[in-house]
């Protein structure tokens, strides 16, 4: 979407459809460049928001598009990325068991899903740290995981990391997370990026709706407004929250 899309869908979100009618407690009806600018100063966090509470599901694919060598391919918006990318990862081996570990990006917020080479499935729900399903890995006469039945944990550490078991031998592992972004932005033309008809975001269609209800919520809730809840709920909804 591009900004000026992003303005226009908050706007009338709150039924603010006329770009001269805004009123909101202390505002004056002329406020309408101090609005815009509230909604674009929060299109960051309301991506933000978008990364820490939907489903991983529902954060693949993009809403922009462009082209390379005569295709169209999508534009990445930045949120769910596949590690490692291109070449490999190998798990660096826990001592005395069948796990291994990787250690886990800086913008990491939490994991979409994990494979090793030899897995029969992939894991998309890793277990906690604390759990007696965790603890049973490191106990001998506990459920061992194996190709059948993988299991993978985060380990909160300095730096976190994303143990894998069974790790294999000279196997490799990839996974994809969900990442701390403020968004993907890319200009289209060749007009400036202050014109918000150039600069576009990169968006999951799927929680589109989702995220222009919390940017409503944000704008809404700057000028002191009670329908700033009734944001939230839509957004939250569209979320399955």
């Amino acid at each position: 979407m591009t900004v000026g899309e992003i303005i226009q869908a908050v706007r009338w979100c709150y039924d603010e459809e006329q770009m001269d009618s805004a009123d909101f407690g202390n505002a004056s009806a002329n406020d309408n460049t101090l609005m815009d600018n509230i909604i674009k100063s929060k299109i960051g966090d309301a991506v933000r928001w978008i990364c820490l509470y939907a489903p991983a599901e529902l954060l693949g694919g993009s809403d922009e598009t462009t082209t390379e060598g005569g295709q169209t391919v999508p534009v990445p918006t930045g949120i769910l990325v596949d590690m490692p990318g291109s070449g490999t990862l190998t798990p660096t081996s826990i001592t005395g068991t069948t796990g291994g570990y990787v250690e886990l990006p800086a913008d990491f917020i939490r994991l979409a899903r994990v494979r090793v080479s030899d897995w029969h499935r992939a894991v998309k729900e890793p277990l906690a740290e604390d759990s007696e399903e965790y603890l049973q890995l490191y106990d001998p006469n506990g459920a061992a995981a194996t190709a059948d039945r993988p299991q993978a944990a985060i380990v909160d550490k300095s730096v976190k990391v994303l143990e894998v078991w069974p790790m294999g031998t000279g196997k490799t592992v990839e996974y994809t997370y969900v990442a701390a972004t403020e968004g993907e932005t890319f200009t289209t033309g060749t007009g400036s990026e202050q014109d918000p008809y150039v600069l576009h975001y990169a968006l999951p269609p799927r929680v589109k709706t989702a995220f222009i209800y919390y940017l409503a919520f944000l704008v809404l809730s700057a000028y002191e407004d009670s329908r700033s809840a009734r944001m939230l709920e839509i957004a939250k909804m569209n979320i399955g929250k």
